[in-house]
């Protein structure tokens, strides 16, 4: 499998403390490179509010950290969440004459990811990373909430992910 690009898909970090899969994600995108997959990588996310560093940032300096060059990374820094990661990553490669990604991100998110490519026109495949038994309900809940959000159009419209916040709220009050 070889493309334009890999699209890295950011991974909310909360309080700016990446979790294991956005880790998982980095190392992925690095492999793919460094086996010559595709010339660029695109990190994808901005910096929400309890961020401290925006993820497509995060997701660069650990591709960098993980020998991919800073010449090859493009960072899409303008997203905050999967339909704005995967269009403007596209407006990006549209600009340099890239029709075909390589998307990684987390398996339970790979489905509703490859939809929203198709939907917008960009020619992919996916490269899913797992995520740890412990986050793996979790992530499929999330995910479904996220798929609702998509169909619903809050995503295009730019809403906040109120079911991803309901979520993430619930994580801290339970710590599970």
């Amino acid at each position: 499998m070889y493309a334009d690009a890999i699209i890295i898909l950011g991974k909310h970090m909360p309080g700016g403390n990446p979790d294991a899969e956005a880790l998982e994600r980095a190392k992925a995108g690095a492999r793919l490179w460094i086996e010559g997959r595709a010339p660029a990588v695109i990190p994808c996310g901005g910096k929400r509010g309890d961020e401290p560093v925006g993820e497509a940032d995060w997701l660069a300096s650990e591709l960098m950290r993980l020998g991919v060059p800073p010449t090859v990374i493009h960072p899409e820094r303008g997203s905050i969440n999967t339909e704005q990661n995967l269009v403007f990553a596209k407006r990006m490669m549209d600009g340099w004459g890239g029709g075909s990604a390589i998307v990684v991100t987390g398996a339970a998110h790979m489905p509703r990811a490859l939809a929203v490519c198709a939907s917008i026109g960009l020619r992919a495949s996916g490269w899913p990373v797992a995520v740890g038994d412990g986050g793996r309900i979790k992530a499929h809940i999330a995910e479904w909430m996220g798929w609702i959000e998509w169909k619903l159009g809050w995503q295009r419209a730019g809403r906040p992910a109120w079911f991803g916040r309901i979520a993430a709220f619930a994580h801290r009050i339970t710590g599970s």
